[in-house]
């Protein structure tokens, strides 16, 4: 499935961006730069277990938390019609990776053809479910306060591309009759900078010890827009291809199986009423084998709703997200061939208030709380009786 989805995209992408490019066509304007981004920034206190060995353990119950990008877009159209561009995304504060996406692109009739640093056609389109804020989610990756989590946060929006911002080449194509095709291909997951910033290109990218060799993702959305209500619907998949298996110091080895994972999402518009749901289903999360660590595969399956409500200036939501993570091994900490389910389970009551054009104040009342079968409280992040009281207020400024 997923070949033919990377070959299907590179004919079409080749195909449609070619027919547009096989003659010369000047800009009647050079390229010209804008600027715009957004500043989030929320404080957040957390009431949670804090006994020892337990999550909330040694850590603080309230702080400021964060989230800041400029982009530096820049386009023109040509006289034939075709417009290019392309996209800078700098982290508004210092970070290992400090560039967070770069692409270019070319749009016309045919679509959208965007190649760089970018999300995977699932994350880049996949639907959410109505209630959350800028800030704050029952579904990451907004501002999470809780100090618990399992094997990943209650996210419905996951692709396989291990970096997230990977090299790859994505196609996006027009709406026919409301339907809207998101497709994208990643040769190398594990590879986001040009030459990983130390000079020139000089040879292919080295493949990675259980990372996969190519990354593959589609997602199909519908949009429909009736007499006072509406509805959008997505779904795809993203999958990994050809998952190098070489021993790493001769201990980690053994045969991996490709991630592939799946997500749906639906949402409903009724006046000033928005409610919706999600789910994610996500096969072998950490693409790691049997010989490995003892650890066969660990799948997980993530869904939750949410309602939203709006009136002038307001916006009301309720959101719940449940998350469940499957594991089969032979671990230190379970029984030989044991089997393990953890449950993690987050629930947010939020507002939105609209000071002015792009300027938001948003706050949340969140509760997280965890589970295991059977039940391990060795390591600690096991924990069986987590929970958290969460509340926050924060900003969201775009421009």
């Amino acid at each position: 499935m997923g070949d033919l989805v990377r070959r299907a995209l590179l004919c079409s992408t080749a195909l449609l961006g070619g027919a547009s490019l096989v003659s010369p066509a000047a800009a009647a304007d050079g390229i010209k730069l804008a600027v715009g981004g957004y500043f989030k920034e929320a404080y957040m206190v957390v009431i949670d277990d804090d006994a020892e060995g337990e999550p909330g353990n040694e850590t603080n119950t309230d702080g400021f938390f964060n989230d800041a990008e400029i982009h530096f877009t820049g386009s023109t159209v040509l006289d034939n019609g075709l417009e290019v561009g392309a996209r800078v995304e700098l982290e508004g504060e210092t970070d290992e990776d400090q560039i967070d996406e770069a692409w270019v692109y070319f749009s016309g009739g045919f679509g959208e053809v965007r190649i760089g640093s970018d999300d995977d056609a699932l994350a880049n389109a996949c639907v959410v479910p109505p209630g959350g804020t800028g800030n704050f989610s029952a579904f990451s990756p907004n501002q999470w306060g809780a100090n618990f989590t399992f094997f990943g946060t209650n996210t419905v929006c996951t692709g396989v591309d291990d970096l997230g911002d990977a090299q790859k080449i994505i196609y996006i194509s027009p709406v026919f009759s409301g339907f809207q095709l998101t497709a994208s291909y990643t040769p190398n997951p594990n590879h986001e900078t040009h030459a990983d910033g130390v000079g020139p290109h000089l040879g292919m990218p080295a493949t990675a010890p259980f990372v996969a060799d190519a990354d593959v993702s589609a997602y199909l959305t519908y949009t429909y827009e009736g007499n006072g209500w509406g509805l959008t619907w997505g779904g795809g998949g993203s999958w990994g291809i050809n998952v190098d298996d070489s021993p790493i110091l001769g201990v980690f080895e053994g045969d991996v199986n490709p991630q592939d994972f799946y997500q749906t999402g639906l949402t409903v518009n009724v006046g000033n009423w928005a409610v919706g749901g999600a789910f994610e289903y996500l096969n072998d999360i950490f693409n790691i084998s049997e010989d490995t660590v003892g650890t066969e595969e660990i799948d997980a399956w993530v869904a939750g709703g949410g309602v939203a409500y709006t009136h002038d200036a307001w916006v009301f939501g309720l959101q719940y997200s449940y998350r469940k993570d499957m594991l089969d091994a032979d671990l230190i900490i379970l029984p030989s061939e044991a089997h393990l389910d953890t449950v993690m389970q987050r629930a947010v009551a939020t507002a939105t208030y609209a000071l002015g054009p792009g300027i938001v104040i948003d706050g949340e009342i969140g509760y997280t709380w965890g589970d295991s079968d059977p039940e391990v409280t060795e390591p600690s992040f096991f924990d069986p009786d987590y929970g958290g009281l969460e509340i926050g207020i924060g900003t969201n400024i775009t421009f």
